[in-house]
């Protein structure tokens, strides 16, 4: 063999590899495999995204409902811390008025139901 025909056929056999790379890259079969496992990194790529979307929803609704609960509670408490002002402002009152005694006899007769010994009192059962 001539030195021309063996340099011809190391080309044909240098070229014939990347020929073949090149063939197969190319082929409808890889290209088709390609374009689907990109179609699912987008998708997936998507869906992480709407996931992390609605979760991110999910949250921000959780703390609103929260925060409008505290308010409430918030309100409440500042009914009661008022209700307990205005309460003892009249104990205060009655403190620095010096009517203590008349105070006194009122919450037992009242709120605890005592009488005096000489004292007849009449309760109305029929409306129980």
């Amino acid at each position: 063999m001539s030195g021309a025909a063996k340099r011809k056929r190391l080309q044909q056999r240098r070229k014939k590899p990347i020929l073949n790379d090149a063939v197969q890259y190319n082929q409808p079969e890889n290209a088709a495999a390609n374009k689907r496992g990109k179609f699912l990194f987008k998708l997936l790529i998507r869906t992480t995204v709407v996931l992390a979307l609605i979760g991110c929803t999910a949250s921000i609704i959780s703390l609103q409902s929260s925060i409008a609960e505290r308010k409430a509670e918030l309100a409440t408490l500042r009914s009661q811390t008022e209700a307990y002002e205005a309460e003892n402002e009249d104990l205060e009152r009655i403190l620095n008025s010096g009517d203590i005694d008349a105070y006194m006899e009122k919450l037992a007769r009242e709120d605890y139901g005592y009488a005096y010994a000489d004292e007849y009192r009449f309760y109305d059962t029929s409306r129980n």
